[in-house]
């Protein structure tokens, strides 16, 4: 099984540099992404989990409810998305009002959650708890300079706290612990995972991948480094197909399904 995740948010990566500019907090960049990612979805009978903002699905409700009429997962991806370094961020607060919007939107209850900048921590998994969420998947058991650094984290699905019932689901990480989600995909090639997913299937390991809504659509920013636009679109699209394709054998299956295996 291999299990496809999208970040759905409002895109603020000018932000996240420290850039206060018109274009953050714009929705109509997952928007769009969103449209060719379900169509490829859709193609190939896949469903998948999308992790969505709270603000995204206040601004985009019909899309929200699309993507769940479409049989896909939905997951909550906090209100603000901007965890790494905010001070002023009251987490537990942002998940609770992003809960709600979401649970209002589809009528279902929530069960899984990622944390912008997938901001991975134990605090947070008992703040999930307490709102009565069944799994995370804020951990990349890697580390990124200035990001985080999870080198010593579990690559597989584990209980982080023996007095929570919340699961985590990590993302996939290559055997030495090497990146091959969104940004590495578009950055070193998407051969490279495919030749990664096959060795975790051969040690019987799921493969969890992720990338964001906006990946799908050129991207051209200026205030942002070059890697947030470098190769997406049209070819990021191309080489996700790719990847269905050579693992059309082995089930796509939402976050969901593997905690109840």
């Amino acid at each position: 099984m291999i299990a496809l995740t999208i970040d759905c948010e409002q895109w603020n990566c000018p932000l996240l540099e420290g850039k206060k500019v018109n274009e953050n907090n714009e929705t109509s960049f997952s928007k769009k992404g969103n449209e060719i990612i379900l169509d490829l979805l859709d193609k190939y009978k896949i469903k998948a989990t999308f992790f969505i903002t709270g603000y995204f699905a206040e601004k985009e409700p019909e899309q929200v409810r699309l993507i769940k009429e479409n049989g896909h997962e939905i997951a909550c991806h906090g209100y603000n998305h901007f965890y790494r370094d905010n001070k002023d961020l009251d987490i537990k607060q942002d998940i609770v009002k992003a809960k709600g919007i979401l649970e209002k939107i589809t009528g279902e209850n929530i069960k899984g959650f990622r944390a912008p900048q997938m901001q991975y921590s134990e605090k947070l998994i008992e703040i999930l708890d307490d709102l009565n969420f069944k799994y995370d998947s804020s951990l990349h058991p890697c580390y990124l300079p200035g990001y985080y650094n999870n080198l010593t984290k579990p690559t597989e699905i584990f209980k982080p706290l023996e007095n929570c019932d919340v699961i985590e689901i990590p993302a996939s990480v290559s055997s030495f612990r090497f990146p091959i989600s969104w940004l590495f995909i578009r950055l070193f090639g998407i051969n490279r995972v495919i030749i990664a997913c096959k060795k975790l299937l051969k040690k019987n390991m799921r493969p969890v991948l992720y990338f964001h809504s906006w990946e799908f659509i050129e991207m051209e920013s200026k205030y942002v480094p070059f890697y947030y636009n470098f190769h997406t679109g049209k070819s990021f699209a191309k080489d996700i197909e790719k990847l269905i394709r050579e693992f059309k054998n082995a089930p796509f299956v939402p976050l969901e399904t593997l905690i109840k295996i």
